[in-house]
């Protein structure tokens, strides 16, 4: 999968004569709702017999949440899963916020022939004061003879019934309710640790809270897994504090890999994963 700015792609045009199915969001803290959008481009760039698949997302949230619940490195491993093509990466700014949906949708027709999209039921783009929801989206982007076909898939809902979205993911995070995330996104929240420079000490690796600019949950003790670079996991206890999160191996029987390590190689990081508040 490419990544690519989509300011690069709308004044290159490289793909303007390529036929594309897109989705657009956010994107954030991958779930079942972006689960099903992203099967969904799949599937319809194969209906459609299209060129390439791609999705757009934002170099930072437009609600502009604090603490973001993943990382643009660990969101695209999440896209590239579904054989998507081209990670187009909006540079959101004040400037790129007051763009009209008919604006947006003439920027989309600069980057790719576009034949189809995938987006969900709550899905809005364009500034507020002059956007538009999926079907004006397609009726945008099937002007000038073009043929655009649009899916509007509906949101996800958990056993209760209630829609499954980040913010919950987030709220659920905020209150250190870490075990029901698997229920919304199929796997435990991951927090990226390849760019964070950690130092080692009296059995720990210890992360300054500074560094670490992914949402973190309340002050405390969690179970949780460290991924790796080389695809090795170890189950740990990850403290977190106002100044650091420490991660030590405890006397859980699953880190003694980790023991052995610890002290005799250079550790690449990958991921942590929090289970479970202690």
């Amino acid at each position: 999968m490419e990544i690519a700015s989509f300011s690069e792609l709308t004044a290159s045009g490289r793909f303007r004569n390529e036929r594309t199915v897109l989705s657009i969001g956010v994107f954030e803290g991958m779930h079942k709702g972006h689960q099903r959008i992203l099967s969904q481009l799949s599937d319809l760039k194969k209906e459609l017999c299209a060129d390439i698949s791609a999705a757009i997302t934002f170099s930072v949230n437009p609600k502009g949440r604090q603490g973001s619940l993943d990382t643009l490195r660990t969101r695209a491993e999440e896209i590239e899963a579904y054989g998507v093509d081209i990670l187009a990466v909006i540079d959101f700014s004040p400037v790129f916020s007051k763009i009209t949906a008919c604006g947006f949708a003439g920027l989309l027709m600069k980057a790719f022939d576009t034949v189809g999209c995938v987006v969900g039921d709550d899905f809005r783009f364009g500034n507020p004061s002059d956007d538009g929801d999926g079907h004006d989206l397609e009726r945008m982007l099937s002007a000038d003879g073009r043929r655009c076909r649009t899916k509007i898939v509906d949101s996800v809902l958990d056993p209760e019934g209630v829609r499954i979205s980040s913010s919950r993911i987030r709220q659920m995070i905020e209150k250190g309710e870490l075990g029901c995330i698997p229920g919304l996104s199929g796997r435990f929240y991951r927090v990226d640790l390849v760019p964070l420079p950690y130092r080692s000490g009296s059995g720990e690796l210890i992360i300054s809270r500074a560094s670490i600019h992914q949402l973190l949950p309340p002050p405390g003790a969690y179970d949780a897994a460290l991924l790796l670079e080389d695809g090795r996991m170890f189950g740990l206890c990850a403290q977190i504090g106002g100044e650091s999160l420490r991660l030590s191996a405890g006397t859980d029987s699953s880190a003694s890999g980790f023991r052995e390590a610890f002290g005799k190689e250079a550790l690449l990081l990958d991921s942590l994963y929090l289970e479970k508040r202690r």
